[in-house]
């Protein structure tokens, strides 16, 4: 019994920052669990054909192929802060890499290195809840987005009464956030996202949460 918890801890430790071969047994396995989430999630946002988009946290790199082939005219950047996590990434996207679809790169949602209004979209799935500070984090994907561009996070775990027994347990085994719609939503509003929308999957115990940066007043002055 202490054997399989500590089994259950590390692969937990694992989703944070993933790391030698249990790092990529877990990866892998994001991947193909996360599927289902992901695509309920991607439903509430539109990716354009030509869209320069970024994932945040890409782990096993399964959902920057995925915008990849929804932007096949742009341009899917994914980062993250584990080496394992990029490798991996770079192995699924390899075709997509060569053909100047896809980049991997080493980076935090606290410092994204990309230049102000970069990004049409940007993502994350599972992966906020280890962020040092949400709403800091939130402002710096703000920041990289152009004017009327979208954000979409995407998670299994978030506070509500008919799931929190099973979120307990996640939560025993590893530090996370741990929000509710209300948080979700103020977190949103403080980093200074417009067009706010909190959806749930009541079935699953799944979150959603899309915020648009606003684009700037239109020129000219208002001739009637």
């Amino acid at each position: 019994m202490r054997f399989m918890q500590w089994l259950k801890e590390r692969r937990l430790g694992q989703c944070r920052r993933p790391s030698g071969l249990l790092g990529e047994y877990v990866a892998r396995r994001m991947n193909r669990y996360h599927y289902p989430l992901t695509s309920w999630g991607l439903d509430h946002v539109l990716v354009g054909k030509d869209n320069f988009v970024l994932d945040i946290g890409c782990g096993g790199g399964r959902t920057a192929g995925r915008l990849a082939r929804l932007a096949p005219d742009g341009l899917v950047v994914g980062i993250d802060v584990s080496d394992k996590s990029l490798g991996l990434s770079r192995r699924v996207n390899r075709k997509a890499i060569q053909q100047g679809h896809v980049a991997i790169r080493k980076a935090s949602v606290m410092e994204i290195p990309f230049p102000a209004d970069t990004f049409h979209l940007a993502t994350a799935v599972e992966t906020h809840y280890f962020w040092p500070d949400i709403t800091k984090g939130l402002a710096e994907i703000l920041r990289v987005l152009r004017p009327g561009g979208s954000f979409v996070l995407i998670a299994e775990v978030y506070r509500c009464d008919r799931f929190d027994a099973r979120n307990r347990k996640w939560l025993e085994l590893t530090p996370m956030a741990y929000l509710d719609t209300t948080e979700f939503h103020d977190c949103f509003a403080a980093a200074g996202f417009d067009g706010i929308g909190v959806y749930e999957h009541t079935e699953e115990g799944w979150i959603c949460c899309v915020g648009r940066k606003k684009r700037p007043p239109a020129a000219g002055g208002n001739f009637f």
